[in-house]
């Protein structure tokens, strides 16, 4: 019945991947996060009231595309809140490709960027203790 929670609170690593609509995320990726915070499963309420994660993964990744200007206000900043707050995930990074359908700018390059940017968190990450 908690399939999908459970597959969350196990995951080693957490990649969300969504395109930035309409200042926030598709709706869908909300009803999923709606199906996998389960109590018990994904999060539990101490003694002070308070969420305390019980998910297993150390980092979630936002991967996210932006035809404009990218906010992270009501979308990466929604997650790492949740991924700190709640998940029990203490490490959140966000990338991003953005003004990929504004004239003037290169999308193939901003792509080839947001992708060298991938590899540098790879290499950085391996060295962290």
């Amino acid at each position: 019945m908690f399939d999908f929670a459970k597959q969350f609170a196990q995951a080693d690593i957490i990649v969300i991947s969504a395109p930035y609509w309409d200042y926030s995320f598709p709706s869908c990726l909300k009803v999923y996060l709606e199906n996998i915070y389960v109590t018990g499963i994904v999060s539990e309420y101490g003694p002070d009231g308070m969420p305390h994660g019980l998910c297993k993964a150390k980092k979630l990744y936002y991967v996210t595309t932006a035809g404009g200007p990218y906010l992270p206000d009501f979308s990466y900043d929604y997650f790492k809140a949740l991924a700190t707050t709640c998940f029990g995930i203490p490490r959140t990074a966000l990338i991003k490709a953005e003004m990929l359908d504004v004239d003037g700018f290169d999308a193939e390059k901003i792509v080839e960027q947001t992708i060298r940017f991938v590899g540098n968190i790879e290499k950085a990450e391996t060295t962290l203790p």
